[in-house]
């Protein structure tokens, strides 16, 4: 059997994927910006949470799952801290609003401490801990998932969740 491999630049497979995230009512800046960090995820090896997700995520809009119009908003602040309120939209909305708003948080207060809620899956950690080491910081995200995927050691039943964990730090 021989492989067939399609190159599509990434330019095109962005607006390929703001299109098909559009087409479930996802207004079209958080549209670009889902399919910015989709791509970006892809072009940096994490295929299994790139644009393989895509399906997914059109999925859960469909199925009514995610809010395709979320009002990503700030729901508790403080001067180095806040809590981000997802709304039930595409993860990559609040997850990238929580990694923006922690850096500014950090270079302002020497710390910058954000969490999310009611967020959903948002791809691979890494696209939110990587721009704070290229900022000169340390990163740190968590992800606490509902879904369980694997079983407890030496178990069969799926009863736990995967709980990723992603630091950066400059070089």
């Amino acid at each position: 059997m021989s492989e067939h491999v399609t190159r599509i630049a990434a330019g095109d497979l962005r607006n390929f994927v703001a299109k098909a995230l559009v087409s479930q009512g996802v207004p079209d800046d958080d549209a670009a910006r889902v399919a910015e960090l989709m791509v970006e995820a892809d072009l940096f090896g994490y295929d299994t949470h790139g644009v393989f997700r895509l399906r997914q995520y059109l999925a859960r809009l469909r199925g009514g799952g995610c809010n395709p119009r979320a009002q990503i908003r700030i729901a508790h602040e403080t001067a180095a801290t806040a809590v981000i309120d997802g709304d039930n939209g595409l993860g990559h909305l609040a997850m990238s609003t929580a990694r923006d708003l922690a850096i500014v948080k950090a270079r302002e207060a020497g710390i910058g401490w954000v969490g999310v809620r009611r967020g959903n899956h948002a791809g691979p950690l890494a696209l939110y801990v990587r721009p704070q080491a290229e900022a000169g910081m340390i990163g740190m995200a968590a992800a606490v998932g509902s879904a369980n995927h694997v079983p407890p050691f030496g178990g069969t039943d799926l009863l736990l969740g995967t709980n990723p964990i992603a630091i950066s730090a400059p070089s």
